[in-house]
């Protein structure tokens, strides 16, 4: 039997240690930054240290989650930190940004690579992005299902790649990394680890009764664990570092049985009390069945363990009358018990750091001999011995003051220096520092596992030898009309607008951008002769295109005559840097800080839209490299999130209980959701895309052209038809006109403020705010 991995969550020290108590290989956890759960307690340096120790003392890996994106600003404080983490025995980090991608892979390839589920893989071609940029392992999008898990798991098996799967805990209605609901309804982005989870409030009744209509049951693969392994899933990845050590220890020690019972081939349980004894929302594996649909959900964001033991209890006919509150003392009682117990078996787990002792000895004519102990790890002692005998000082000494100084950073993250015994060692003596040093290096090299101490990458020189490569996005206003205008339209109709823009305007000077469907494969052949009609228009690939769909893209693209795209998938980016096809990065995959261009340029890219959740001032740091254009949205629909479930089964009502192939290629739909606040949601579905969770007001920020001149190569005006609050007083038309006129500075072209009364109703709020 194949051995797979059990992935535990640890959001703070006593949950780390219960889940290596309770059996995990391997736990993941954060830093007090860099990590995408600070609503978790999360660790400092020392403390990782100490937990390294003992959870390599117990045969189990620890990875250290760096999965947010990072801001141009926070990049000497990455390199610090990175500087330190590669001189620890951290077994893997998990990451998320593009940039720190090309950061680890250039400057710190000692480290082991982790793909987040914040990139939301999904095909194979994202597998291939991801490989090439350096990753060792991805997690997988939680709403694949096993046939499709067992295809990525077959592709990043041939790439050397090993998968992870979520088997356990909280399920997101919209794919990983692609959530904005947080950021833009209360400036806590997902993609920086402050997620509010506005998708589990309350919300007014809806049309079937609902009052928390986005709220789904937690993940649970307990019963599919043999079909995970036969799928060949590397390892599963149980969700929770917000919850407490209780929860991790009973969730882990349950998977470990299992497992185990799997791996010596007997008989496994189908016995999930102590899943439902803890914190849980009802259970469901309807992603992974391929069942997707109304049992998915739950009408109730809390706990839901008394519910469950109490509907158990009822069905007994000799039931208490007071059933609920006998399973409430009874779960009270049992989760004491848990508490406790767990308590007692990390209590023996020490990450107090090792004391160590330094004997120093040496008398004249003799040599300088310097030995270590660790005190509390049992270990051997080390010494070294000076190559040069002690001679008599003269102008300078090697005196106690010296050697305490030289010595007293052994003190640090990872031992505790206790003493310095200088009983043995002979005043008035004197040694070349320069052997000093090296006698300090062999010391270091020892405490630090025998292995060389790895030297500090200095940002400074980082950003001076990257100086030459790049150009300042800070150039003067006179340049400002190399600023060109670009439109997204997103159907049949819209084409009516292209044609009379293309009258008007050249390629150079208008770009229009034509949206590809997420079911690329039902308008193949539509979408095949509409660009070759149409050889201007340029496709613009969305950010989820599942591997069944993924074929059709290299077939369209190589019938087709652009030589240009965009897309909002890596994916979909590699097939294109094969089929030698330039392509631009949308901004769904959320660019940030100049690195992520570097990154993205290795790959074939050579332009990208920057994230439209960044602010001014985190905008305008942003370098890009020498031939890569920068890109930016000034008007779009407030894309919150993208799911593969059905937003209406529990909004507006649907028919079908189960979604089946023709809810995303026939279905076309809208409603309204509205939450306790009076804030309006829209939910959208078109043919062939997904649902879709939109913001009640279009973004519009034209302000961006007065303040940062000339930043970008082009911005966008997103002109697709969709239902908001927003109203175009201004036909399309004219607005395109108009904003290409102010783009070139006209003497009678329209104020600022006059473009803010082309819509009835705007929000800027994620650019005033950021991130």
């Amino acid at each position: 039997m194949r051995n797979v991995e059990l992935l535990a969550p640890g959001g703070d020290i006593d949950s780390i240690k219960a889940a290596i108590v309770a059996g995990a290989d391997a736990v993941y956890c954060g830093l007090d930054n860099f990590n995408a759960r600070k609503r978790a307690e999360n660790l400092n340096f020392e403390q990782l240290y100490g937990l390294l120790r003992v959870a390599h003392q117990h045969h189990c890996q620890l990875f250290l989650t760096l999965n947010i994106i990072v801001l141009e600003q926070e990049l000497p404080a990455l390199f610090k930190l990175l500087n330190q983490l590669v001189n620890t025995d951290i077994d893997g980090v998990i990451i998320q940004d593009l940039g720190v991608f090309e950061i680890l892979k250039r400057y710190y390839p000692t480290l082991e690579v982790h793909a987040s589920t914040q990139l939301t893989t999904h095909n194979s071609g994202q597998l291939s992005f991801l490989q090439q940029m350096g990753a060792n392992r991805a997690n997988l999008s939680r709403e694949l299902n096993l046939d499709e898990i067992k295809v990525l798991s077959e592709k990043a098996h041939q790439l050397d790649m090993l998968t992870e799967v979520f088997v356990h805990g909280s399920n997101c209605i919209g794919f990983s990394g692609l959530c904005y609901f947080s950021s833009a309804h209360g400036g806590n982005s997902g993609n920086r680890g402050r997620c509010s989870q506005p998708c589990r409030d309350q919300y007014q009744i809806t049309d079937v009764g609902a009052q928390y209509p986005l709220n789904m049951k937690d993940n649970s693969a307990f019963d599919d664990l043999e079909a995970l392994v036969a799928a060949g899933v590397d390892s599963l990845k149980v969700e929770g570092r917000i919850k407490k050590y209780h929860y991790v220890h009973s969730v882990i020690s349950t998977w470990r049985k299992q497992i185990d019972q799997l791996q010596q081939q007997q008989a496994l349980s189908k016995d999930k009390s102590a899943l439902y004894t803890v914190f849980n929302r009802d259970f469901t594996n309807g992603y992974l069945s391929g069942k997707v649909g109304k049992e998915m959900y739950i009408d109730n964001p809390r706990d839901n363990a008394v519910q469950h033991f109490t509907a158990i209890e009822q069905s007994n006919p000799h039931a208490s009358a007071d059933v609920v509150q006998v399973v409430k003392q009874r779960l009270y009682d049992k989760k004491t018990l848990i508490i406790d117990t767990v308590a007692e078996r990390i209590k023996p787990l020490d990450i107090s750091k090792p004391a160590i002792k330094v004997v120093i000895s040496g008398q004249l004519d003799g040599v300088l001999n310097i030995e270590v102990f660790v005190v509390t790890d049992k270990l051997p002692s080390f010494s070294v011995q000076s190559t040069s005998l002690l001679s008599a000082a003269t102008k300078y000494q090697l005196s106690k003051d010296e050697l305490t100084s030289r010595f007293s950073n052994l003190d640090s993250y990872k031992h505790q220096l206790d003493s310095i015994d200088f009983s043995q060692f002979a005043d008035d003596v004197y040694l070349p520092f320069k052997e000093l040093t090296q006698m300090k290096m062999a010391i270091v090299r020892y405490l630090n596992g025998n292995k060389a101490i790895i030297k500090p990458v200095e940002f400074s020189e980082v950003r001076k030898a990257r100086s030459a490569a790049y150009t300042c996005l800070n150039t003067t206003e006179s340049e400002r009309s190399n600023t060109i205008c670009s439109i997204l339209i997103g159907n049949r109709k819209e084409l009516a607008l292209y044609r009379a823009l293309k009258q008007q305007y050249t390629t150079q000077t208008l770009r229009v951008y034509y949206a590809i469907p997420d079911s690329i494969t039902c308008e193949s052949d539509k979408l095949i002769t509409l660009f070759n009609a149409e050889p201007e228009l340029t496709p613009w690939f969305g950010a989820i295109v599942l591997e069944q769909e993924f074929e059709a893209v290299a077939h369209l693209l190589e019938s087709i005559p652009q030589t240009q795209i965009v897309s909002n998938n890596t994916g979909v980016g590699f097939i294109a840097k094969q089929l030698g096809v330039n392509w631009i990065a949308g901004p769904h995959l959320n660019t940030s800080n100049s690195f992520s261009l570097t990154s993205l340029q290795s790959q074939g890219c050579n332009g990208a839209f920057i994230s439209n959740e960044l602010n001014l001032k985190q905008i305008k740091p942003i370098n890009a490299p020498i031939g890569f254009s920068l890109h930016y949205s000034v008007l779009h629909p407030i894309l919150l999130l993208t799911s593969r479930q059905c937003l209406f089964l529990q909004s507006a009502g649907c028919d079908k209980q189960v979604m089946d192939d023709e809810c995303l290629s026939v279905c076309k739909k809208r409603t309204t959701i509205t939450n306790v606040k009076q804030i309006d949601f829209v939910i959208d579905k078109k043919r062939r895309d997904h649902n879709n969770l939109i913001g009640a007001e279009l973004f519009f920020n034209p302000s961006i052209v007065t303040d940062i001149p000339n930043k970008f190569d082009s911005l966008l005006l997103d002109l697709r038809s969709i239902e908001t609050k927003t109203d175009f007083v201004w036909p399309k038309i004219d607005l395109v006109n108009a904003f290409q006129d102010y783009l070139q500075q006209r003497t009678d072209c329209k104020s600022e403020q006059q473009f803010y009364q082309a819509l009835s109703v705007s929000t800027r709020a994620q650019y005033l705010k950021g991130i």
